[in-house]
């Protein structure tokens, strides 16, 4: 029999090994990620529904004591707490500014300002931190990302956009890092869930296998079904090597092919790049997907944030809450358990009293008869006695008083910083005690700014590298208005790039405080009652006074008083510019007729009243200064002849 032919080992693929190793090294991360925060992550999920979802509050094994015929009613106090803390940080948004450094140039930021506050805008982003500030306050953690989409189907342009992610909990950073923001992690994974036929559209002839689906679940989604996939977005830093080189010019550039002539000098810098891969179970559907920027795309916020023992710890405000929270409810589910159970007010009475008459006593427990009747019964005087049923304990109303006095103490949020009743009675006591309120929790609002903060960061990085064509875009003023500019457009006149984003270094404040909305609302108050104490301030800043106003053709009636304001004032505004001779000589022409009305709403006074009010300067001055009356003083004569002639005149 002839032997067989020794088994051929089957050449290895270097590209799928590549695949096999990433799968292994994700699914290691995940699962060690996942584990290194699980305790944080439990109670996240336990806080929402404790603060959103009714008969959340009790405990399992408290209600299963106390069976289903004892009342166990909730007193929800913390929700409204929670909203407290939330529409405050609503209330004074933060907002980020870029501004210029070392080589930026001031117009320049102004368009890279503009073109934040524009991607802020088109993305909703309000809304975004709105939802993430929900979770942030009653679960400890929200989360948002920063996403490149192209601005067209038939186009090559991309436009930068920001996008909540629903669950914060789908998003997993390394558990390596140690900055609160985990803006020095090393990997993130981000796992969500296409539907089937999403997932079969996107990736056809891919096996659908969930990725890890026994590991993570969302139990808060009610779209859940079987045929969902779940996959993981693995975002990683690659290392990399740049050649830099210092020009001629004193500019630092990377070294391209072929090298530019007017190098000085250059040198390698090992860097890093941020890659996307897209992996179900078994395979990767995408990637590698190199991101534009130097840092990755996600912005996590955290409510209370601390290390103990080298472990991190995060929570939000119902953590705190939970226990006096319980104790409320159990203790208010007491005094109305205690009053259904109470037995009802009774006639104690003699036989003869209630002879024949206990048919319209029964009828009395649930009408409100008229009368009641009684036999007389010469051994008991009088009608029968009517004894009142059980009193509440005083200690259940004590304890239900004291459980919500200490939700009070241990979230820092008493009733005045609520906007009720309490017990301080002067302005400054009541406002002391709502600052103590904001005091406490303002680390939220203070996280939350940092995250819109880290926000800006990675869109300023982006915004060069994603618009890096000539374009024309919009952006936006503080105040909403809206402009087209050019950026990296050449202008030949000059020889010089106009609006090049690429060139300049800039950063950004984050600042806090209501909206302009609001701004604008108190600006305009405040001007209208300056504005009556001082009413030449309505001649000089008119058009700005009438500009903060919201009602219709606000601006156009601004504009109009903008056009009536002195000379010399537009002169000012408008610099060496040259006036229009016509508008001007309207200007003059209307300034002139003013003065005209005004003559005539204020006549000139008699002849003989300039007589007498001459006179009176006249005798001042010549008792002040013992002179004789200046030359010209005709008036004064006349006076003095006519009282000679005895006429008062």
């Amino acid at each position: 029999m002839a032997k067989k032919p020794p088994a051929v080992e089957a050449e290895s693929d270097p590209k799928r090994d590549k695949a096999k190793k990433l799968l292994e090294e994700l699914r290691e991360n995940f699962k060690r990620d996942l584990e290194a925060d699980r305790h944080n992550r439990d109670k996240f999920t336990e806080a929402l529904k404790f603060c959103f979802v009714p008969g959340e509050q009790w405990e399992a094994s408290v209600k299963k004591a106390r069976g289903p015929k004892r009342i166990t009613r909730e007193f929800n106090e913390t929700r409204v707490k929670v909203k407290s803390v939330i529409n405050h940080i609503r209330a004074n948004r933060p907002t980020a500014k870029i501004r210029p450094v070392e080589e930026g140039d001031v117009q320049t930021a102004e368009a890279m300002n503009g073109l934040w506050l524009n991607i802020w805008n088109t993305s909703d982003a309000d809304n975004v931190t709105d939802f993430a500030a929900e979770t942030q306050v009653a679960g400890g953690m929200g989360a948002w990302m920063v996403r490149t989409e192209y601005a067209d189907d038939g186009v090559f342009e991309q436009n930068i956009c920001i996008k909540p992610i629903r669950n914060p909990l789908c998003l997993v950073p390394d558990r390596a890092a140690k900055e609160q923001d985990r803006s020095d992690a090393r990997h993130w994974i981000y796992h969500t869930k296409l539907s089937k036929d999403e997932f079969e559209a996107k990736y056809k002839g891919a096996e659908k296998v969930s990725f890890e689906a026994e590991d993570f679940s969302d139990d808060t989604d009610p779209n859940d079904d079987d045929e969902s996939v779940w996959v993981a977005e693995y975002w990683r830093k690659e290392p990399v090597t740049r050649q830099l080189a210092l020009l001629d010019t004193g500019e630092t550039v990377e070294v391209t092919d072929p090298p530019q002539p007017n190098i000085v000098r250059q040198r390698a810098v090992k860097s890093h790049k941020i890659v996307q891969y897209v992996c179900s179970a078994n395979e990767i559907l995408e990637g590698p997907n190199e991101w534009a920027g130097r840092e990755f795309p996600f912005v996590v916020v955290y409510g209370e944030y601390v290390i103990v023992d080298g472990k991190t710890y995060w929570s939000g405000v119902t953590q705190t809450m939970m226990d006096s929270q319980r104790s409320h409810n159990e203790t208010l589910s007491g005094v109305y358990e205690t009053i259904a159970l109470a037995p009802q007010a009774k006639y104690w009475t003699t036989v003869e009293q209630a002879k024949g008459l206990m048919g319209q006593w029964n009828q009395a427990t649930e009408e409100n008869l008229m009368a009641m009747l009684y036999n007389a019964d010469p051994k008991a005087p009088g009608p029968p006695v009517r004894v009142g049923g059980a009193d509440v304990p005083a200690a259940l109303m004590r304890a239900s008083q004291m459980s919500r006095d200490s939700m009070k103490s241990v979230s820092g949020i008493f009733d005045a910083s609520l906007g009720e009743v309490s017990n301080e009675t002067s302005g400054r006591a009541i406002r002391a005690r709502q600052d103590q309120g904001l005091v406490v929790t303002y680390n939220y609002g203070d996280n939350m700014a940092k995250a819109i903060g880290r926000t800006c960061k990675i869109v300023l990085d982006l915004i060069p590298k994603v618009i890096d064509t000539p374009r024309s875009l919009r952006i936006l003023g503080k105040d909403g208005a809206e402009k087209y500019i050019k950026v990296n457009h050449f202008d030949p006149i000059t020889g010089e790039v106009v609006n090049d984003l690429s060139r300049g270094k800039y950063d950004f404040v984050v600042t806090q405080g209501p909206n302009f909305a609001t701004q604008r609302q108190e600006a305009a108050e405040t001007l209208t009652a300056l504005s009556q104490t001082d009413p030449t301030l309505m001649q000089v800043a008119g058009d700005l006074i009438i500009k903060q106003f919201d009602y219709p053709l606000a601006d156009e009636i601004a504009e109009r008083k903008r056009m009536m304001l002195p000379p010399q004032i537009l002169q000012a505004i408008n610099g060496d510019q040259k006036q229009d001779p016509a508008l001007m000589a309207a200007m003059a022409q209307v300034t002139q007729m003013q003065q005209q009305v005004q003559e005539q709403q204020d006549p000139e006074p008699p002849v003989g009243e300039k007589w007498r009010a001459a006179l009176k300067q006249t005798t001042d001055h010549v008792t002040a200064r013992g002179v004789q009356p200046p030359t010209g003083l005709r008036p004064w004569r006349r006076t003095c002849r006519c009282r000679r002639r005895g006429n008062r005149g």
